[in-house]
């Protein structure tokens, strides 16, 4: 799914350029799989008869930085295929039975539309960081391709008896959403560092419902955006009066913009059922 430029209402706002996940391929800009399909054949290591493709490594670096949400550069990708290849020369049964089932999720993102893309991802955030918490409290290492995401986008809090991690670009797609909404009204967000140091602390006193909500905010900000465009002119300008009006006495902005994503999320439902 793409962005259609042609609308020029959201021309000089953040609905003018497309998210990642709303691109052709639903990978990062310049990632490996943004930038071509990994189809070569090429053979790169051979144990016990069984063979590791290149195809295979490109494979494990597309689900790195799926998850990492950007390209990785030369050093980390050149990282990430040594400790596969390594992995693969010790136990080639074991790292062949690692590697299906990430090819397979690997080659899925392309066919889901936007929001199921950026569902896919916070389950696999959230479900593989839940292990690796688990796995480097035990070892005190992570895996190697969680040791590369950790360095892109680390987990910030992770509450293990609700299952919920919240990872550092959860922060950044919350700030979007200030941006988006708030802009509506020509209103700017605060600076982002500034946003994410208050959202941290109030996880502290959070439920578990607004713990899971931050943490979903990638999710939440595809939804806006996929609603705003679906809305009328006349409907938009209301809007945008609303939110004008709303952040003007509001003690806190983000009460408005999380107002505007829970009416984005019913409209979606909406449009479902």
């Amino acid at each position: 799914m793409s962005v259609d430029t042609a609308d020029t209402r959201w021309a000089g706002t953040p609905l003018d350029t497309e998210h990642w996940l709303e691109g052709r391929t639903g990978f990062p800009p310049g990632s490996v799989l943004a930038t071509s399909s990994p189809e070569s054949a090429e053979v790169v290591a051979t144990a016990r008869g069984l063979t590791l493709s290149r195809r295979q490594l490109d494979e494990v670096v597309a689900f790195a930085e799926f998850l990492a949400g950007r390209k990785l550069g030369e050093d980390d990708r050149a990282e990430l295929a040594d400790d596969i290849i390594d992995a693969f020369d010790d136990t080639p049964k074991a790292a062949l039975r690692f590697l299906r089932p990430l090819s397979a999720a690997v080659r899925r993102v392309g066919s889901l539309d936007p929001i199921r893309r950026a569902q896919r991802r916070l389950q696999a955030l959230t479900t593989t960081w839940v292990v690796e918490l688990r796995r480097e409290a035990d070892s005190g290492e992570l895996s190697p391709v969680m040791t590369v995401v950790s360095r892109h986008n680390p987990v910030v809090r992770h509450w293990a008896a609700g299952g919920i991690v919240l990872v550092a670009d959860a922060l950044d797609a919350r700030w979007e959403q200030h941006r988006l909404v708030l802009g509506l009204a020509g209103r700017a967000p605060e600076p982002v560092e500034r946003l994410a140091e208050r959202l941290v602390a109030r996880t502290e006193d959070a439920s578990r419902l607004e713990v899971a909500e931050l943490a979903a905010a990638e999710v939440r900000l595809l939804v806006i955006r996929s609603w705003l465009r679906d809305l009328g002119r006349n409907a938009l300008a209301e809007l945008s009066a609303e939110i004008d009006r709303g952040a003007a006495s509001a003690l806190d902005v983000d009460i408005v913009v999380q107002q505007v994503g829970h009416r984005a999320a019913l409209g979606r439902t909406g449009r479902l059922s």
